[in-house]
Parts: C-alpha cells; structure tokens; sequence
C-alpha cells in the first residue's frame, strides 16, 4: 500500500482542481461522478451483521471531565478512550482498528467493560504488526452484551514510546443482534419447550408484543394471523412513533 506524501497529495488536489475549473468554465456544470444505486442495509435481524465505526476524533485521553487530553512527548506513554454503544443482546464478533506504524506491537487497542466503582475490565486486546495505512482485525470474538445496568463498554488504543509518529484512524465494530434464550417453563400451554418456535414466542411474550390469545394461557400458534394482529406486532417490535 502507498503511502499518501504531502506534495504528492497536494499536487493532484491541485490537478484535480484544475481539471475542474477547466470543465466548469467550458459547460457550466461540476464534473462529478454520477451517484451510485444505494445498496440494500444488511443491519436488521439476527442473521445479518452491522458494523459501528467510532472515528479517532471521538477518542479523548481520558473517561471522564476530570481528566484533560495531553499526548506529550513521543517517549511517553499515553491512552485514548471511546465508549461503545451497541443495543443490549449485541454479541461482538470482531473488532478492527484502521491504523499506520512502523514498529511491531508499539500500538495496540482494548476493550473494556467499566463498571459504576469506575473498575475496568478486560475483555480483548491485542497489538498491531508494523504496516502503512490498513485495518488490523481481531480474533473472532463472540462477546456478549447482556445489559448495560451499571457498567458501559469502553475502547482503548495505546501508543508506547516510539521515536516516530504513529497513527490510527477508526476503530470498526462487526456485531450481530440475537434473540434472548428461552425461560424453562413456557408461558404457554399449547408452546411446549420442545416447539421449535419455542424460543421466538417466549421471545415475544417477554418483550411485551404478544400476550397470547384467549384468556392469554395459550398462545394459538396454528391459528391464521390477520392483518390487525400482524400491524400490532410490528408496531410494538419496531417501536413505531414519529411526531404529530
């Protein structure tokens, strides 16, 4: 991978504005490309994963108002801190951090859960191999996020001392949403345990979409869904809301 110098970038900005100034006298109009066909989001359910992006500009040096931001020297150790927020039920499968060094393991990322007595604990961290510009992945994670009562997740990039500069960019979360085990005794008389669709309607009950059917002692797994029920169901699952 090449690495961008500053006369050779300011030198095809300065192109490429020429270029444009050129085309804008002659037409009137810009010459940017065309936009793309925006692709299909594949972030909903539990089969598809979504990645969150924090950039390096949402890290500060410290995790709360009481500590200030100061790099220091390039022989002083420092720490830069994010917090990570992913639905609860989340379960983390990688985390990558886009970055550039030229020293083996003298930058390396954490991530932490920090609980209300300010304790940090770790649960993954690993350090970045020298490299231009490219993103460093972890192993696969499996990491999940339960809840979020008293305790939040926190990211950590370090730099050792070094005598050069090194860098990072963003730090890229790849996790996916789960649905939550099911309780050992069924809320329903007609969805046994052993129902394949066990999980999904207790799913449901505990969430508050569903109260059954009925007197709500049975759930009438079998029985046809009209559209009444479907947009009950959907509106409660999605949240929907939106101003008057």
């Amino acid at each position: 991978m090449t690495r961008w110098k500053g006369a050779t970038s300011t030198g095809w900005i300065v192109a490429l504005l020429g270029c444009a100034a050129a085309v804008t006298a002659e037409t009137g109009r810009v010459p940017w490309p065309s936009a793309a066909v925006a692709a299909n989001p594949k972030e909903f359910g539990t089969q598809d994963q979504t990645i969150t992006v924090i950039s390096a500009a949402s890290f500060g040096c410290g995790l709360d108002s009481t500590l200030s931001c100061w790099l220091g020297p390039l022989s002083r150790t420092f720490d830069l801190y994010a917090r990570l927020e992913l639905p609860a039920g989340a379960v983390i499968d990688t985390i990558g951090v886009n970055n550039q060094t030229d020293t083996n393991a003298v930058m390396g990322f954490a991530l932490y859960e920090r609980d209300r007595y300010a304790n940090l604990s770790l649960l993954y961290g690993y350090s970045f191999p020298p490299h231009d510009w490219d993103t460093d992945f972890s192993d696969p994670l499996g990491i999940l996020v339960p809840d979020h009562l008293d305790k939040e997740l926190v990211l950590n990039v370090e730099w050792a001392p070094s005598p050069t500069l090194e860098a990072f960019a963003w730090v890229e979360v790849h996790w996916h949403r789960t649905v939550s085990p099911p309780p050992p005794a069924p809320s329903f008389g007609d969805v046994p345990t052993t129902d394949f669709g066990y999980q999904y309607v207790e799913a449901l009950k505990a969430s508050g979409i569903t109260g059954g059917c009925g007197d709500g002692t049975v759930f009438c797994p079998d029985a046809n869904l009209t559209r009444r029920q479907m947009a009950i169901f959907l509106a409660k699952a999605l949240g929907l809301h939106w101003p008057n």
